[in-house]
C-alpha cells in the first residue's frame, strides 16, 4: 500500500501531462517581419487530447514592447494585457494531413503601428472535461513590424 501511495503522484502528473494539451502559434515563425498596415498570417493549432473540451473564444492581440518591457526589460506577458485586439471570435481547428488541427487567420497590422518588437498574443478560453472545468490558455511569439 505505501508502495502504491509514494506512485501516486508521479501517476497523477503523468495523467495530468496527457489531458493538458495546450494550444500553440504554428506561424507566424518567431522574429517574423510584417509592414504596418500589410495582410499576414497567423495560424494557431491545438493538438487533440484524452480529455473532451469545448473552445469557447479567441483573442488575438498585438502589442508593442517598446514601452511595455518588465524589470528584465523582456515584453509584458500576454497576461498583462494583449494590446490592439486583431480578432476576437471563435476557435475552431481542422485537422491538417501533416500538422496539428489548426486554425488560420489573415490579420492586418494598423497602420501607423508603432514599428519595433511587437508581441503577437493569444488567449483562448475554453472548457475542459466532463464537467466543462474554465481553463484560459495565454501565449505568444514575438513579430517585428516594420
Amino acid at each position: 500500500m505505501r508502495f502504491f501511495s509514494a506512485l501516486l503522484p508521479v501517476f497523477t502528473l503523468a495523467a495530468s501531462s496527457v489531458v493538458a494539451q495546450h494550444a500553440f502559434i504554428l506561424a507566424p515563425a518567431d522574429q517574423t517581419q510584417v509592414a504596418a498596415g500589410s495582410g499576414f498570417d497567423v495560424s494557431i493549432a491545438q493538438p487533440n487530447s484524452i480529455s473532451s473540451w469545448e473552445n469557447i473564444a479567441l483573442v488575438i492581440g498585438l502589442l508593442n514592447c517598446a514601452a511595455q518591457l518588465d524589470s528584465d526589460g523582456n515584453c509584458l506577458g500576454t497576461n498583462q494585457g494583449l494590446g490592439t485586439i486583431l480578432y476576437n471570435g471563435p476557435f475552431n481547428p481542422v485537422l491538417v494531413q501533416g500538422a496539428p488541427p489548426n486554425q488560420n487567420f489573415t490579420l492586418t497590422v494598423p497602420t501607423g503601428f508603432q514599428k519595433g518588437a511587437s508581441q503577437l498574443g493569444v488567449a483562448l478560453f475554453d472548457l475542459i472535461g466532463a464537467r466543462f472545468i474554465p481553463s484560459l490558455q495565454t501565449f505568444n511569439t514575438t513579430i517585428i513590424v516594420t
